[in-house]
């Protein structure tokens, strides 16, 4: 019996969503932020770092039911339930374009 039951845990929890802080950032253009002022990238920032968080929250969210539903009810279901993976590898590629574009042009010293 537990030579069934631990493969069908572990393939249980392998189904979840994946965990926000393991997406990986998608290659995201930098032309929309090249002609951004300091201040309204600065704001971009803010606002995609807000949309970030919101996002890993509901990642992990779902994460949570995946794992419920595939210890309680019938592993591999949670599988079949959506997440937020490709939103959150959208925001965080679209935050280090940012941030490389803030860098490179507001975050230098005026001699």
């Amino acid at each position: 019996m537990k030579k069934i039951i631990l493969p069908l845990i572990i393939f249980g929890i392998m189904s979840c969503a994946a965990k926000p802080s393991s997406i990986q950032p998608a290659l995201v253009s930098k032309l929309p932020y090249v002609s951004l002022s300091c201040d309204a990238l600065k704001v971009s920032m803010d606002r995609e770092t807000d949309n970030l968080n919101t996002l890993s929250g509901d990642q992990t969210s779902q994460r949570n039911w995946d794992i419920a539903l595939n210890i309680l009810l019938l592993p591999g279901v949670g599988a079949a339930t959506s997440d937020s993976e490709e939103l959150i590898a959208q925001s965080k590629g679209r935050l280090i374009v940012m941030q490389d574009e803030f860098v490179d042009r507001c975050s230098k010293r005026k001699d």
